[in-house]
């Protein structure tokens, strides 16, 4: 009896885990149900590299901020 729900407690606990494994990149799931077509990708590859642009044309219209001192004692003296 003992080893038996032994047995059953670890089938309970690699289920769980066991659910999990076809999800992501790397899963393993088989079929071509989560592949994307080369087209797919360069677009996607096209959009990330436009919007690294975009992100760096706006950090650069940020004007610099001049760097102050920092004196926490200043009002004390």
């Amino acid at each position: 009896m003992r080893t038996f729900m032994i047995a059953a407690i670890i089938t309970m606990l690699a289920v769980p885990a066991h659910a999990q494994m076809g999800q992501g990149k790397g899963g393993g799931s088989g079929g071509k149900l989560g592949q994307k077509s080369d087209e797919q990708t360069a677009t996607e590859q096209q959009q990330k590299k436009n919007e690294e642009n975009a992100y760096k044309d706006a950090l650069k219209k940020i004007p610099d901020q001049p760097v102050k001192q920092k004196d926490p004692w200043g009002n004390m003296r």
